[in-house]
């Protein structure tokens, strides 16, 4: 899956996205990229592109599932060993257990022989970081752990992104429940990347996914939407 759409002086590739598999969504601008959400299969997704992954500045992640952060490890083992030298900056949400514990173990392995610094910047609701001009900020979001056997879980700490370029705005919703905070920030948006997995509005998947009604309701109010993460 390649969905790719432009702006002035950006681009968004939605490299894939199915919920309870992957999602990996890469902004490029001028000479900086980010890229949103690492999980399984991103490293091969980048190569297919034929990336140059001296563009690659920051990774962002909306939450510690699997399916949003599993190609971590093997992102960060390529860089590596290809020797990129440059710092990478690892935004997620603050307390997000998984980024941090997977960091941690990474660094514990290959830290004497990193050519390159991971800079974890753990962001808190409406906290941002510049990455050269590209202004990210967090909004927390709704969302809950969910699985077929245990069912709904508690909630985890996750977050949308807002960023901001060249007076332009993308907002990526990241897994979320219908919330006042999504809302806020996709109005008046150039562009609103809605996760939108539930078919239907139920009391089942309040607080877990947006169901494609609700993606819509919500990416009317910004100026270009699309659905991503729908059910395998």
């Amino acid at each position: 899956m390649l969905n790719f759409w432009q702006g002035k002086n950006w681009n968004v590739k939605v490299l894939y996205s199915k919920a309870g598999v992957a999602t990996q969504i890469l902004i490029s601008t001028l000479k900086c990229d980010i890229l949103v959400d690492a999980g399984d299969g991103t490293l091969r997704d980048l190569l297919e592109l034929d990336y140059d992954f001296e563009q690659l500045k920051a990774v962002a992640i909306t939450h510690g599932h699997f399916d949003h952060a599993g190609g971590l490890w093997t992102l960060l083992g390529f860089l590596r060993m290809i020797g990129r030298t440059s710092d990478l900056f690892l935004i997620a949400p603050r307390s997000c257990s998984e980024v941090k514990n997977l960091v941690e173990g990474f660094m514990a392995v290959y830290g004497d022989t990193m050519p390159f610094r991971v800079i974890l910047k753990e962001l808190s609701n409406e906290e941002k970081i510049m990455i050269g001009a590209i202004e990210v900020q967090a909004f927390s979001v709704i969302h809950r752990g969910s699985t077929k056997l245990y069912g709904v879980g508690k909630r985890v700490p996750a977050v949308g992104y807002s960023i901001g370029f060249d007076k332009q705005r993308i907002v990526i919703s990241g897994d979320t429940g219908m919330c006042q905070s999504l809302k806020k920030f996709v109005k008046g948006a150039d562009l609103a990347i809605l996760e939108a997995t539930a078919k239907e509005k139920t009391a089942k998947n309040f607080e877990v996914h947006l169901s494609i009604e609700e993606a819509r309701e919500i990416g009317k109010t910004a100026k270009k939407f699309i659905l991503i993460h729908q059910w395998p």
